[in-house]
Order: C-alpha cells, then sequence, then structure tokens
C-alpha cells in the first residue's frame, strides 16, 4: 500500500479545506476593516469601534477554520504512522509497539523511531514544529475555558516552546519584544494562518516519505 499516495491525498484537502472556510471570514474582517458595505460605518458618539463584535465573531471563526485544519493535518499523520508501524514492522517482526505516551502520541511513535532502529538525525522534518502542531492540535481540540472562544497555548507547551510558531503576526511582536521569551501574563492564542499550515504539511510530508524510503 502506497502509504505516502494517501496522506498527501487527505493534506492536500485539508489546504483545500481551509482555502476555501476562510473565505467568508476573511471577507468579513477586510470589509469591516475597510469600511465597505454592509459594514460602512454609521454616526455614532460612542467610541466604540463600528461592527467590532462582527470583526471579533470573524476573527474567532478564521482561528476555528485555521485549528479545524490543523486537526486534519495531525490526524492524517497520527493515521499514517499507525498504519507505518503495522504494515512496515508490526507485521515483519511479529511485535506490537505501544502507541501511547505520557507524553502524547507523537513522543510515543518517535520512541517506536528509536526501537527500529532509525537514526532520526538524518531525518530532513522539523519535527519540533511538527510537535507544535500536535501540541496545538490538541488544544483546539481539549479546550478548558467555557468563558472564551479562543484558544490559548498552555503553560507547559510554552515551557517547552516559548516562542511558538502558531501565533499571530501582534503575539509574536510581543514576544520578540521580550526577547524571545513570554512575559508572564502573555498566553498567546493559536493561531494558524494559510501560510503556517502549508509549512507544516510540508514538514509532515518530509517526515513520511523519509519513513517510507527507509523500509
Amino acid at each position: 500500500m502506497d502509504l505516502v499516495f494517501f496522506l498527501r491525498d487527505r493534506l492536500k484537502f485539508a489546504k483545500y479545506f481551509y482555502s476555501n472556510a476562510s473565505k467568508p471570514f476573511t471577507n468579513i474582517v477586510a470589509a469591516i476593516e475597510n469600511e465597505e458595505p454592509p459594514f460602512v460605518p454609521e454616526y455614532d458618539e460612542s467610541e466604540e469601534p463600528p461592527y467590532l463584535q462582527e470583526w471579533q465573531d470573524a476573527k474567532t471563526g478564521l482561528e476555528s477554520v485555521g485549528l479545524t485544519a490543523l486537526s486534519m493535518v495531525a490526524s492524517s499523520l497520527q493515521l499514517f504512522l499507525n498504519d507505518w508501524v503495522h504494515l512496515r514492522h508490526e507485521r515483519r517482526r511479529g511485535k506490537k509497539y505501544k502507541r501511547k505516551h505520557a507524553k502524547g502520541w507523537f513522543h510515543a511513535y518517535r520512541k517506536i523511531f528509536e526501537d527500529v532502529g532509525l537514526d532520526m538525525e538524518g531525518c530532513p522534518a522539523d519535527l519540533d514544529l511538527i510537535e507544535q502542531a500536535v501540541l496545538a492540535r490538541n488544544r483546539g481540540q481539549h479546550p478548558e475555558v467555557l468563558t472564551m472562544l479562543q484558544t490559548t497555548h498552555s503553560k507547559s507547551d510554552l515551557e517547552k516552546y516559548p516562542s511558538p510558531y502558531f501565533v499571530s503576526d501582534a503575539d509574536q511582536k510581543a514576544i520578540s519584544f521580550d526577547d524571545g521569551e513570554l512575559s508572564w501574563w502573555l498566553s498567546p492564542n493559536v493561531y494558524v494562518d494559510e501560510v503556517k499550515l502549508e509549512a507544516v504539511i510540508a514538514e509532515v510530508e518530509k517526515l513520511c516519505a523519509w519513513l517510507e524510503a527507509d523500509c
């Protein structure tokens, strides 16, 4: 079975989904910021920006689309690794490998890579970026706070990756201003745009193609 073919098909759909599902929210944000119909400001003596709630809802919608697409990528990787371990190693060795780890399923597979004798120093993929994607996906799938719609990075994830990849430009500037470290008060939202999504997809493809080539 050509596992990489099916993986790429799923990843291609993740990109397609993001590109199309994000358009309505992107259009709303742009229309409000450019004061275009139907979001042309009317006279108002209050100091609140016009259509603030609509703008915030569209931004949250855009973040949700990014998280959903990232979840598709992470799930596709997990499915690939599960089949790769079973077809390429368990069948041949007559041995069952654990898919669970206290630090998460991606750590479990990295342990399997070691057990089957892979030299991960030769892997061309950015494994740290892939792990950040998995951690971000977990945050989106398991929210902790009822009172907010946004998804933030967890304290433990920020301790491991103090300059996270999946943040907005504004949050990244705040981190850079603080010499690459997160201030105690800053808990940035998990943010996935098209560029970040395509970057992690490229790394997932590198990892999986490399694993298949090693078999």
